[in-house]
């Protein structure tokens, strides 16, 4: 069974600006894991980071919706993490996961999956009120 809400990763080098972004986004995804046991939603969605880099370069901006498995109900939404100087890693990290939920609330509708994805919501909610 997929999870209600996971975080995921692709870098695109493998300087000190990629892993820096590494280890925000791991940090968002541990505090998802923990926010989300025992949730269970309509649709379950995988939001990927896609940092900037010289191998993978991000072809798109902000959020785009990738995949769909109707068997488990799983969506995953990619989201470009803006290249160049960043003060606040984490706050960019929320604005794109807030950014993929809406992507996915707006799919889920025009499947008839859910009007909204409250659960999902209240999980971002919550992360946003932690440190």
């Amino acid at each position: 069974m997929a999870p209600t809400l996971s975080i995921g990763a692709m870098l695109g080098d493998s300087d000190a600006e990629n892993r820096a972004w590494k280890l925000s986004i791991s940090e968002v995804g541990t505090k998802v894991m923990a926010l989300r046991d025992g949730r269970t939603s309509p649709l379950n969605l995988n939001v990927v980071f896609r940092v900037e880099g010289k191998l993978a370069p991000n072809d798109f901006i902000g959020v785009r919706r990738g995949r769909f498995s109707k068997g488990s109900s799983h969506l995953m939404v990619q989201a470009a993490v803006p290249p160049g100087p960043v003060v606040d890693r984490r706050a960019v990290l929320l604005r794109l996961l807030s950014e993929a939920v809406s992507e996915a609330e707006s799919f889920a509708r025009r499947r008839h999956i859910a009007d909204e994805l409250k659960v999902i919501r209240s999980i971002v909610a919550e992360l946003r009120d932690t440190n």
